[in-house]
């Protein structure tokens, strides 16, 4: 298991080196491994590999490709905002998105939320517990049945996204600044697809 001394690992799987965050730079909903930017050469190996472990099975190479991708991709965005804009806030990734989904909808209940941002029940409790402690959420007991809990971000909550989220989507644009404006909306575009896609019977 490792610990918070220690100071870094290798991530077989992925192939990327992470660190292990000290204990005094925890942030609400802390994920210990940050990985640092993928190594174009590691990645090719990956792939290589990969490859070479499928090469003659009847699978789709290019859609494993493409998920593998997009897991890393999503792995490098959520480590790499949180070392370097979040964690200076006091916010991991999750306890960013949450306030984000309040922000844009308003009040929801904690099972709504947690369906919003794909986390579960209890892992947005802890993240709740977090952004309470820091004065950016509230919490009310629902009116007709007392088991559930509505959840909005504080006038304070409120004030400091609204100043925080400009400085993500500069972060962001610099993140693409590789890809042209046309490539981003059909990159996006092509996500959606496969978010909203359905099962084939």
């Amino acid at each position: 298991m490792l610990t918070p001394q220690a100071s870094k690992v290798l991530w077989i799987q992925s192939k990327v080196n992470v660190e292990v965050l000290p204990q005094s730079q925890a942030t609400v909903g802390t994920v210990w491994l940050v990985p640092y930017e993928y190594d174009p050469d590691a990645l090719s190996e990956a792939e290589a590999d990969i490859r070479q472990r499928l090469a003659g099975s009847p699978v789709n190479l290019e859609v494993q490709r493409s998920i593998s991708n997009l897991y890393r991709a999503a792995s490098v965005v959520s480590r790499r905002a949180e070392r370097e804009i979040l964690a200076g806030l006091g916010l991991s990734w999750s306890a960013f998105v949450s306030m984000w989904v309040l922000w844009v909808w308003g009040e929801m209940d904690a099972t709504q939320l947690a369906n919003e941002v794909g986390l579960t029940p209890g892992t947005v409790t802890g993240v709740r517990k977090g952004l309470e402690r820091q004065g950016l959420i509230e919490t009310r007991k629902g009116e007709d049945d007392g088991r559930k809990v509505f959840i909005q971000l504080t006038h304070e909550g409120s004030s400091q996204f609204g100043e925080l989220y400009p400085r993500f989507n500069k972060w962001s644009a610099e993140l693409f600044a590789n890809l042209s404006d046309e490539q981003t909306t059909v990159l996006a575009d092509l996500l959606q697809g496969v978010i909203v896609s359905k099962p084939q019977d």
